[in-house]
């Protein structure tokens, strides 16, 4: 930029911070983008691991649910109090993928580490009973707190062995 008697420091200032935010941005989306590339690879390989003795298990937390009216605003859908949902997917391949879903209703409950690992050990326990030649475990969860805290890999891999499988790999995805 020269020095046009049309452009007031103020004015360069802004623009400079305008680009430096832009290129933050851009830097930003790349980053995303290679975590997407190397996440969706992660995730097709565990697939492809996949036998009727292995489950590759998605975790997530479903939004509360309690409609207030039609349209709400953006004030009004989040920290609603209502059900929390906690929503597990076993999936399979025996030969094809098979796909199993439990669900975790609770009226009242922080969605804590405590909690997901209460649910992680339910799920195997569960998984147990009707896969009892299960053998192999992979997790793919977001990228929440409750998830990847040292609290929840420790335990995750303490309830595995308690219900008597191999807790091979957790990945976290980071949409």
């Amino acid at each position: 930029m020269g020095n046009s008697p049309n452009v007031s420091v103020d004015d360069r200032d802004g623009i400079m911070f305008d680009i430096d935010q832009a290129k933050q941005s851009i830097q930003a989306w790349k980053a995303h983008l290679l975590r997407t590339c190397n996440q969706d690879k992660a995730r097709l390989k565990v697939l492809e691991e996949l036998d009727a003795n292995s489950v590759l298990l998605i975790q997530d937390w479903a939004m509360k649910y309690l409609p207030r009216k039609f349209r709400e605003s953006q004030t009004d859908w989040f920290a609603k109090r209502g059900l929390s949902w906690h929503v597990t997917v076993a999936i399979r391949k025996v030969p094809e993928l098979q796909m199993m879903t439990f669900v975790h209703l609770f009226q009242s409950c922080a969605q804590d580490s405590v909690s997901v690992m209460a649910i992680m050990d339910d799920v195997f326990k569960e998984l147990k009973s009707v896969m009892p030649n299960l053998l192999t475990v992979f997790y793919r969860q977001d990228n929440a707190g409750c998830y990847h805290s040292g609290l929840s890999i420790v335990s995750a891999k303490l309830a595995a062995d308690r219900n008597g499988v191999i807790l091979k790999r957790m990945d976290f995805s980071d949409p």
